[in-house]
């Protein structure tokens, strides 16, 4: 994963705390995401990190 890929994903969770977020059991510290699998799925569907929905988001959470 590229440098560019990991400042994409930041900047997505800031928008995602700026708009309020989502309620999560989890706390926000121990969110982790499977980048390399983010950037594959945007690659294959023809979109940016950024305009991925909370749902597809979800997706990628790593446990």
């Amino acid at each position: 994963m590229s440098r560019e890929d990991i400042k994409k994903m930041k900047e997505l969770d800031e928008a995602a705390e700026k708009a309020g977020g989502f309620t999560s059991p989890v706390s926000a510290d121990d969110i982790h995401y499977n980048y390399r699998e983010i950037s594959r799925y945007c690659k294959e569907k023809g979109i940016e990190p950024i305009d991925m929905t909370i749902r597809e988001l979800n997706r990628f959470v790593v446990e």
